[in-house]
């Protein structure tokens, strides 16, 4: 049984031609009177630079016999008679598999699995090239000797191939126009985007200290600020949109398709972004008296006020608890010293209120998400108290927890080894005995007093920290949010596959099956296999029970660090 790949929309007889490896894969059919003129034209077009890439993706095309159609048959599918270049008949029953041939302008295409959709998730051109070269990488670049990939390749390349052959016999002498599809450079665009990338890479690879100064303060900054990590991101998107407005030379639809949905999807991410800032800039407009005072009154009563109310209950006993009086006292009057330095900057801010909301207004001109940068930074100045609060309360816990387990220690006659880190058997004397006996009673009476206000900080820090948690999972959902593959799914699955599969169905006749090849959608595990990784990570950071050790550690609570969800 001799399985044969034929185009489903080739129905004329005469000269067929493709490639008879790995299977036999017709690409089109050629009506000329001798087999030589076939063999001339496949010779012509494999001299070409077209076709010396077409060959190191499908290999060497052949011409591979005759066939003729009767014009009696009535099926749904072509089913052609083919003889051998020779004259002799086909020495095996043959099974039609039907594909068909898209066009390379259409950017549809056969493809695996999802991997050798879903290259464009690499933005880097750089990074990309240099995965060609990785010999642990087997998706991001066809392999002559992948059988699977190289019959999907021919698949591919069948209607490049017919044009190719078309174009011959009309011009046999003018090399072949490429096809004008959206990720042509324009010519009026050749020399400005020149000179953009000439002036980014020498900036980037300038010496003098006029430039280094500040990128290093810029690298600083980002590491404390999202507005300008937001950016630097923002900037780094509409470089690879003046970067991805070129043509594959190559002929590799898959690439084409890759840096096609790459590019508007990062365009439709930056109109997207800029639309939604500019009706929220209309809302900070027409609303800027309520929301300054909803957020004046609201946040000072709640975040100095109410906080001032719960250390004082604190100091008074609260519950009957009986706590430490004078180091509640310390406690208490030390906090709300620190509250109090922060009320009057905070007053003091009031007054540039209005400005700070017309800077909110100008930034979402630039869109939401430099918006909620903004209002991030905004969170980490406005709950400073909380935070310095917070780091002196799990200081003083931490050392009283370290002292408890060296005390720990002592009373089972051991001591921590710090340079072997371990724990080793040791004889103390009856002095060492005694003042850790004295320590850990002034350790038992003061460690509830530590505790309670340990936990107060501590749950405001917590919360604090879901709060900004979540505008950064809000912000990078803006910047990262796959809306075109999206509506490319759903318009068009064929141009963003991810599997194939055989489809049979009966023939017209009712005597035969017809065996056709066509494509699974892209899975939207795929699709948002971004996502569900910093959907992980954020999981992974700010677990229930991360948390809770964390806390009963005294380790410093913090923030998901921002590389993990902007990489």
């Amino acid at each position: 049984m001799t399985s044969v790949f034929w185009p489903s929309d080739v129905t004329r007889s005469g000269i067929c031609y493709g490639w008879n490896h790995p299977e036999i894969c017709v690409a089109g059919v050629l009506e000329v009177e001798e087999e030589s003129h076939a063999h001339t034209l496949l010779q012509h077009v494999a001299h070409s630079t077209e076709g010396q890439a077409l060959i190191k993706l499908c290999g060497t095309p052949r011409v591979l016999g005759c066939c003729a159609f009767s014009s009696l048959m009535r099926a749904s599918y072509p089913r052609p008679d083919i003889t051998m270049v020779s004259g002799q008949s086909w020495a095996y029953p043959t099974t039609y598999i039907y594909y068909r041939r898209y066009n390379t302008s259409s950017l549809r295409f056969y493809a695996l699995g999802p991997n050798e959709t879903h290259r464009f998730e690499i933005q880097d051109e750089y990074m990309r090239s240099s995965l060609k070269h990785d010999f642990s990488n087997t998706t991001t670049s066809p392999s002559v000797s992948n059988t699977g990939q190289i019959m999907v390749n021919q698949w591919n390349s069948a209607k490049t191939l017919q044009q190719l052959i078309e174009h011959k016999q009309r011009v046999p002498t003018v090399a072949i126009q490429e096809v004008n599809t959206p990720l042509q450079k324009p010519p009026k665009y050749l020399a400005i985007n020149k000179k953009i990338h000439s002036t980014t890479d020498g900036i980037k690879f300038s010496k003098s200290f006029f430039w280094r100064f500040p990128s290093c303060v810029f690298a600083f900054l980002s590491e404390f600020s999202v507005v300008v990590q937001q950016t630097e991101s923002r900037a780094r998107k509409l470089r690879h949109l003046l970067r991805g407005v070129h043509s594959v030379p190559n002929g590799d639809v898959r690439l084409k398709s890759s840096q096609y949905i790459e590019f508007y999807s990062t365009l439709w991410i930056v109109l997207n972004d800029l639309i939604i800032g500019i009706a929220l800039r209309q809302l900070l407009r027409q609303d800027r008296q309520v929301l300054m005072q909803f957020f004046v009154l609201n946040f000072e009563d709640k975040a100095v006020h109410k906080l001032r109310q719960v250390l004082l209950w604190l100091d008074s006993w609260p519950g009957g608890l009986k706590l430490n009086t004078e180091l509640s006292r310390f406690y208490s009057h030390g906090f709300m010293g620190l509250i109090a330095l922060w009320h009057r900057s905070f007053r003091t801010i009031i007054h540039f209120l209005p400005m700070l909301f017309s800077v909110l207004e100008l930034g979402s001109a630039f869109g939401v998400t430099m918006t909620l940068a903004m209002v991030c930074d905004l969170v980490c100045v406005f709950m400073a108290h909380i935070q310095l609060c917070y780091l002196v309360s799990v200081t003083v816990y931490d050392h009283l927890l370290r002292l408890v387990a060296s005390l720990w220690n002592l009373f089972r006659g051991k001591r921590h080894n710090v340079l072997r880190n371990r724990t080793d058997p040791w004889e103390y004397d009856v002095d060492q005995l005694l003042l850790g006996t004295m320590l850990f009673t002034l350790v038992a009476y003061l460690f509830p007093t530590v505790l309670v206000y340990y936990i107060l900080f501590a749950t405001m820090r917590v919360s604090t920290i879901l709060v900004y948690a979540s505008l950064e999972t809000a912000l990078a959902f803006m910047n990262n949010f796959p809306l075109f593959a999206l509506m490319l799914r759903v318009k068009d699955p064929q141009r963003s596959p991810g599997g194939i599969y055989m489809r049979v169905e009966p023939s017209k006749d009712g005597n035969d099956v017809d065996v056709c090849l066509d494509s699974h959608p892209l899975p939207l595990s795929v699709t948002f296999g971004q996502y569900v990784e910093l959907w992980k990570r954020l999981v992974k950071h700010y677990h229930p029970f991360r948390l809770v050790w964390y806390v009963m550690s005294g380790q410093v609570l913090d923030t998901i660090p921002r590389k993990y969800i902007h990489n």
